[in-house]
């Protein structure tokens, strides 16, 4: 599991900086561990967790050439409105540079319909 904590569009005072992208990683962090916690109850596999600073498909795109054991890149689309920037990318342009397949989740899908489709 990939949490990217988007890099800063201002740069503060040094020790401030710090403690703002801090808390940024600690909310990350927080997010994708209890989302990982959910997925090892329910599969009995704990995934790798990482948390990453920087563009978005930049960040995703280096990740997964530095990793060729991930299996799948698996994105949540939104419930409604356009695709957000990584689901846009990777399903058009980015699709075929991906070294392994594309899922896309749609946002309206509920608990339910996930556990009735598995």
């Amino acid at each position: 599991m990939l949490a990217i904590v988007p890099q800063q569009e201002f740069i503060a005072f040094g020790g401030l900086q710090a403690t703002i992208e801090d808390e940024a990683r600690t909310r990350a962090e927080v997010l994708v561990t209890s989302a990982a916690g959910s997925l090892a109850s329910e599969s009995g596999v704990m995934p790798v967790i990482a948390v990453k600073q920087g563009e978005a498909i930049k960040v995703v795109t280096d990740y997964l050439a530095e990793h060729p054991e991930i299996a799948a890149l698996v994105l949540g689309s939104a419930a409604n409105g356009a695709p957000g920037p990584l689901v846009a990318y990777f399903s058009s342009a980015g699709v075929g540079a991906l070294p392994c397949p594309l899922y896309i989740v749609p946002g309206g899908l509920g608990e339910e319909a996930i556990d009735r489709l598995s």
